[in-house]
């Protein structure tokens, strides 16, 4: 600022000798237009008058330069500091038709650099289409690499790009192939052009398959080599059936390895359908206390440094090491428990027939809930081709229950089933979830990235600002006087207290509430009494919650899609398509990953029907639990590791306290 007074001051005296002086004057005008009020103090009589003069002689020196110096002349005059403002000062100056076919070729083989600002200039793009073309040919890494962030990614650049018309599919793929035989090829782009998002990306260019499986390849091989030499961390979960432990369920983490086990006692005593499905909703960790499924991953659960490394493909599925930790701990649990009863004799998947063919007709007076899975006897292939159509039909007898009060055969045929997220609740306030205002107020609260998060002075270490004032003595005198209006604002509408006598700020129901939705993706509403009912209610009066009439919540509807189909992501599992159609040669139909594909989907199922089982349960009110067993649930680790967790975390207080 102080230099656009400077030259606003000098304006009359000032003449324009360099690109840059052009450039200079030219930001100055930019900046005029955009904050005047910055210029209010300028000893300046008609500050109007003196930058449109400035910018005038701006314009008059590149025209005149570029015409006598050409193109790669007045760029090898530039500091390096205004390379992209030059661009933006040509495009204003109008002088696109000053430069030569020849001038771009010559500046485009000695500074490639120049190609994406070029490439946002949709005129220059139609004067020079061939030699940007050929341009881009020669040059796949640079070229493949801005194509991508451009078209495939999430890219974070201000400005679009034009792709010259002269490019044809054939010279798409020679790029890419180009790109792919580098050495420097990254990763990250690999992925994207084998996961190349054709629904989502404005680009009329999609990789050839010859492109997407040398893609696939080098990928994996770049991976590998990346990971041979120790690189990165190892993390899993897992699942131990104790034969000596008694009660229900207990826990073991080390390094990050989390195992949960079961008493075998427990799992062996109870063998009926009931009880096993009872152990699925209770027990294993596919759905939680509250009903919502534990393997979705959750916007918010990256931190936000992590959220923002690497590139991501445009309209991708982000999971996340945590969401993955808890899908692993899902399946892995799913597998233990069938091994267990298989190894008894019983099959797991019986139950889940019992659960559609007899329960759901006897406990909730609902007929034509069917399911028939595949015999044990089956290869993992037959298993893999029969579970999805199974799925699919367990989820259309819910749909049309959903809409007209009962299960009747002649609508199947005319029940379309795309996604998970148009599956109705039998209630319209099953959840809460994020409303119009919840990202706005849930920064301030809960994001890392909030500077509210940081108090003068100190070095807290804490994750957010919920978790500061949760846990340390914190007033608004530890904030700077910027800070101040944000942190009233958070105590006007009631989302942290301030006590009267000393100060200190500390977490209200209300941002308690947002709390859920924030790491949850969304509050089941069925277990919440009256006060919380009208806590929620608040929120969404105040549009930072809103009410959600879905059977799933939009977090688990989108986790379904991801893993069942194709069409809602680029980078989707689609396991009910790999086996309905010819998704690659079979060399051995009860391969490894055809068994684990299996299971994977009879998670899934698991889920789809304790979820249904549920929202029947709630409808009718019937089917809850009648007859409870004195039996412990939680071994003493559980209690153990809850008691290390809590002093690390009190540890951190207090370290951060003392500092």
């Amino acid at each position: 600022m102080d230099r656009c007074l400077h030259i606003l001051k000098e304006g009359p005296r000032i003449q324009i000798a360099t690109i840059n002086d052009a450039i200079e004057a030219h930001q100055l005008k930019l900046t005029f237009e955009t904050v005047p009020e910055l210029f209010k103090e300028a000893e300046v009589g008609d500050i109007a008058s003196a930058v449109a003069t400035l910018f005038a002689n701006a314009c008059k020196y590149t025209r005149e330069t570029l015409a006598s110096s050409g193109i790669l002349g007045i760029y090898e005059g530039l500091e390096m500091q205004y390379a992209t403002q030059f661009w933006s000062l040509l495009h204003a100056c109008g002088a696109e038709t000053l430069i030569s076919s020849e001038g771009i070729s010559e500046l485009l083989s000695r500074h490639i650099e120049c190609l994406a600002p070029i490439l946002e200039n949709d005129k220059l793009v139609k004067l020079f289409d061939t030699e940007l073309g050929k341009s881009l040919i020669e040059n796949p890494y640079y070229s493949a690499e801005l194509i991508i962030h451009e078209f495939a990614t999430e890219s974070r650049s201000q400005n679009a790009i034009y792709l010259p018309k002269c490019l044809s599919q054939g010279d798409f793929d020679s790029i890419m192939t180009g790109y792919l035989d580098d050495q420097r090829a990254n990763p990250n782009c690999m992925e994207a052009l084998f996961n190349w998002p054709s629904g989502a990306t404005k680009c009329r260019f999609s990789p050839s398959p010859d492109v997407k499986v040398r893609a696939n390849r080098a990928h994996d091989k770049a991976m590998d080599e990346l990971f041979r030499q120790g690189t990165g961390f190892e993390y899993g979960a897992g699942v131990l059936i104790d034969p000596e432990q008694i009660a229900c369920k207990g826990v073991k983490f080390e390094g990050l390895t989390l195992t949960y086990s079961f008493s075998e006692t427990w799992l062996a005593k109870y063998t009926d359908n009931a009880s096993i499905m009872n152990n699925c909703r209770y027990l294993l960790d596919v759905v939680d206390q509250s009903g919502l499924m534990a393997a979705p991953a959750h916007s918010h659960e990256e931190r936000g440094l992590l959220a923002m490394l690497g590139s991501h493909v445009l309209g991708e599925y982000r999971m996340n090491t945590i969401s993955k930790v808890r899908e692993s701990l899902a399946n892995v649990e799913v597998v233990a428990y069938a091994n267990f009863l298989e190894s008894r004799g019983i099959r797991f998947e019986d139950a889940l027939e019992w659960t559609y063919n007899v329960y759901f007709a006897e406990e909730y007076s609902i007929s034509n809930f069917s399911l028939a899975l595949p015999s044990s006897g089956a290869s993992w292939l037959d298993k893999c081709k029969s579970i999805g159509p199974e799925i699919e039909r367990a989820v259309k007898s819910y749909s049309i229950y959903s809409r007209i009060g009962k299960i009747d055969g002649d609508y199947f045929p005319y029940e379309s089933f795309k996604t998970f997220g148009t599956l109705n609740a039998l209630s319209e306030k099953k959840y809460a979830i994020d409303g119009a205002c919840f990202n706005r107020w849930g920064f301030y609260l809960f994001s890392d990235q909030c500077m509210l998060t940081y108090r003068r002075g100190h070095n807290d270490h804490a994750r957010c600002f919920f978790d500061l004032i949760s846990n340390v003595m914190v007033t608004f005198d530890d904030f700077d006087a910027a800070y101040v209006e944000v942190l009233q604002q958070l105590v006007d509408r009631q989302l942290v207290s301030a006590c009267e006598e000393t100060g200190a700020l500390s977490p209200t129901p209300r941002s308690i509430c947002l709390k859920a939705v924030w790491d949850n993706g969304a509050i089941a509403l069925g277990g919440c009494g009256d006060g919380d009912l009208a806590l929620i209610d608040g929120l969404v009066s105040d549009e930072m919650l809103s009410y959600c009439g879905k059977l799933f919540t939009p977090d688990e509807a989108a986790y379904l899609d991801y893993m069942f189909n194709d069409a809602s992501f680029p980078n989707s599992q689609g396991l009910r398509n790999r086996y309905d159609h010819a998704h690659s040669p079979i060399a051995d139909p009860d391969a490894v990953n055809i068994r684990s594909d299996y299971y994977r989907m009879l998670t899934l199922l698991v889920a789809i029907t304790l979820k249904i089982n549920d929202e029947l349960s709630a409808a009718t009110g019937r089917g809850y639990l009648e007859n409870f067993v004195d039996w412990p649930y939680y071994d003493k680790s559980v209690f153990e590791l809850a008691k290390k967790l809590i002093a690390k975390k009190h540890e951190a207080v207090c370290n951060a306290e003392s500092e």
